[in-house]
């Protein structure tokens, strides 16, 4: 089988290289060079452009950073709708909002083609060891049905704005905590056997130190960056807007990612809203 990638940036080469290593035949395309290389160092042949991924591939799975880049993939010149052939799959796991994943399906079963949307969560790490979470909108191991395209967006929509939450509220308790002197190892073994106790917390511990695969302890190296976290929450928060569902702790936490972000904390992993933290009248999220 033969299967186009499209997006083979921080998340994307990972999932391609192991497309590769399970031995499948892997069609990469990229709009940035040095994406594009890495994917061609793991093993996947280089498209020219998206539309001719597409043509040459049994299934596309597109892996982008935002709704504006699905829409230009899919559906702009050069795009994979010119490309694709009637009959395929088309797969997109990108964090999007669910009305563009809809548009898009929509565009490409007026040509015969399938769509599904399938965001992913786990970060980098579990992207390299190809255990990532997929929540599939549309018709594996542990697999629970959503619902029709969009739904598989909006399950990953807020999945996220849990996530990005938790994070903002872990690093709060926690920077709290060190004020009074107390130890950040204790809490949480404390907090590990009370009701505040997250995944996110035994996973990804914001606190460097305190869980040794968490990106806290390699200086926050991205396995998902504030950045996007703040677009996601953003999409959450117009998503509630939208439906007429009263937000509170959600913008309220986007407002810290996005201040954590223009402390050039953007391109960190998201849990590095604990560094933004610091008691100091300045960077106060009020």
């Amino acid at each position: 089988m033969k299967i186009a990638f499209i997006g083979t940036g921080t998340m994307g080469r990972p999932m391609a290289a192991n497309l590769v290593k399970k031995g499948f035949e892997v069609v990469a395309y990229d709009v940035v060079p040095a994406a594009l290389d890495a994917a061609a160092k793991a093993g996947a042949a280089r498209a020219g452009s998206a539309a001719e991924a597409a043509k040459q591939a049994d299934i596309v799975v597109t892996m982008l950073p935002s709704s504006s880049h699905v829409e230009q993939a899919y559906l702009a010149a050069g795009g994979v709708i010119e490309g694709v052939p009637r009959g395929r799959l088309c797969v997109d796991m990108s964090t999007i909002e669910p009305a563009v994943s809809r548009r898009v399906a929509e565009r490409l079963h007026e040509r015969g083609v399938r769509f599904v949307d399938a965001p992913v969560s786990g970060g980098v790490p579990r992207a390299e060891e190809g255990t990532l979470a997929i929540m599939v909108g549309g018709a594996g191991k542990d697999v629970v049905h959503v619902g029709p395209v969009g739904s598989g967006e909006v399950a990953k929509l807020c999945n996220n704005l849990i996530a990005g939450v938790a994070a903002v509220a872990v690093s709060e308790a926690f920077r709290i905590a060190e004020g009074f002197g107390v130890d950040p190892k204790v809490l949480t073994d404390v907090i590990a056997k009370s009701s505040g106790h997250t995944w996110l917390m035994e996973n990804m511990h914001p606190v460097p130190g305190i869980v040794a695969r968490a990106a806290s302890t390699r200086d926050y190296a991205p396995g998902f960056m504030t950045d996007l976290m703040a677009k996601d929450l953003g999409l959450a928060v117009n998503a509630a807007r939208t439906l007429r569902v009263p937000v509170v702790v959600a913008p309220a936490a986007q407002q810290a990612l996005r201040l954590a972000s223009s402390h050039g904390l953007g391109r960190k992993d998201f849990t590095s809203v604990y560094q933004f933290l610091k008691p100091s009248d300045e960077n106060a999220p009020v």
